[in-house]
């Protein structure tokens, strides 16, 4: 078994190795070379076409929409005044995603007093209601952003879900009846929650083709990313095997086009790509294809036209790729277990502290607390208009995956 991974990890490092792109084939993921088809098998087993109607229905598709308030994976939401979760999940599903096209088109959304009788959730004597603070002064004076006065709305599809029965996070099961909330609790092959029920194990080459041409709004990012499917609390122990937050990328806009330097690197033409293992030596990917170990890729041309995206993931090794080219390689942070895919726009409110000196370029003493962001604010005056005029879309054709097994 050992020998028929090194043989994997040899074709897929041919792209880096002699500096080519290799030809992209439908049936085949964007590394496959005449080599590696003659060697490996390629089976897919995950083929997410947003063209098929049915993609985004978890009793028949290969999608769930997470809402964050009806479901047990509903972690990140919400969180203390001034942290970075901005969003809301639960409504406007379909001025936030929309199958348009053949395409899936995410898009923020803002409920604000344009609509008739919003309220914001945060208004009252809820926490959020605050003149918020913003680090950078060029992103908002103070008092200008209060979320008592407004909602920003994204979207978050995933393919896998836990429920809790008899005190156990268990599987939610394709089959499961549908309950209303309040409704379950915890009989068998009920849920309060519908799900596909797909996970993945090593041996998986993942790919995305997408395309960032219409994203315009600072901070809302968007993001392709694998989960443990058994334990998510695991996820940011000290133990990589017990799987880890892989971010196959993190993108967003970083800076307002007239703030682009004049000269260096473009840092709205960044990829995000690495694992995230909180407790873990190290406590993310030291990329080992850079002498300088920066997972932060700068990707020229990535925000025109279509793009493909993707990860190949062993027992013994992880490998990033961006339109056939190997960016970064980690064999330290290496998950063991079964993991499943997210994809999802997040709002980052640019607040906290951070020692992230490898990965963030943002300008201050005070950056994004997640170690990997960029971007300032979502929620101020300016980037909502951008967002209510329309211009924040990312669109995704497809999603797939598959299993590479030597001949």
């Amino acid at each position: 078994m050992k020998n028929e991974l090194q043989g994997i990890i040899a074709v897929a490092m041919m792209p880096f190795l002699f500096g080519c792109s290799l030809a992209v084939a439908q049936d085949t993921p964007a590394i496959a070379s005449a080599s590696a088809k003659a060697r490996f098998d390629y089976e897919l087993v995950f083929d997410s076409d947003f063209s098929k109607p049915d993609v985004l229905d978890p009793k028949t598709g290969l999608w769930r929409r997470e809402t964050m308030t009806v479901s047990n994976n509903s972690g990140q939401h919400r969180q203390a005044e001034g942290r970075r979760h901005a969003a809301w999940y639960d409504s406007y599903p379909t001025e936030t995603a929309s199958l348009e096209d053949g395409v899936l088109v995410q898009r923020g959304f803002v409920a604000d007093a344009d609509l008739d009788d919003f309220t914001s959730r945060d208004a009252g004597a809820a926490a959020r209601n605050f003149a918020y603070t913003d680090p950078d002064p060029r992103d908002a004076r103070l008092g200008e952003v209060n979320f008592a006065d407004f909602e920003i709305h994204t979207s978050w599809f995933d393919t896998f879900a836990v429920k809790s029965v008899d005190g156990k996070q268990v599987p939610v099961e394709r089959t499961d009846e549908l309950l209303p909330k309040g409704g379950y609790w915890g009989q068998p092959g009920k849920t309060d929650t519908l799900s596909p029920n797909i996970s993945f194990e090593p041996g998986t080459f993942f790919e995305i083709e997408v395309n960032f041409e219409g994203m315009e709004a600072l901070s809302h990012r968007h993001s392709f990313w694998l989960m443990p499917a058994k334990e998510q609390g695991l996820a940011y122990d000290d133990d990589h095997r017990n799987g880890l937050e892989i971010d196959i990328y993190e993108h967003e806009m970083v800076v307002a086009p007239d703030q682009v330097p004049d000269s260096g690197d473009n840092p709205n033409e960044v990829m995000l790509m690495k694992c995230i293992g909180g407790k873990t030596t190290p406590p993310s990917t030291v990329n080992e294809l850079r002498s300088d170990g920066k997972t932060s890729i700068h990707s020229p041309g990535i925000n025109q036209g279509w793009h493909k995206v993707g990860l190949l993931w062993t027992n013994e090794i992880l490998i990033w790729f961006i339109d056939g080219q190997a960016v970064v390689r980690d064999r330290k942070l290496v998950p063991q277990v079964p993991m499943y895919l997210i994809l999802s726009r997040e709002a980052n409110t640019g607040a906290g502290l951070s020692s992230d000196g490898q990965n963030l370029k943002a300008d201050g003493d005070r950056i994004p607390v997640d170690a990997g962001l960029y971007g300032r604010n979502v929620a101020t005056p300016a980037n909502r208009d951008l967002i209510k005029q329309g211009r924040d879309d990312v669109k995704v054709r497809s999603v797939r995956a598959w299993k590479l097994t030597p001949r």
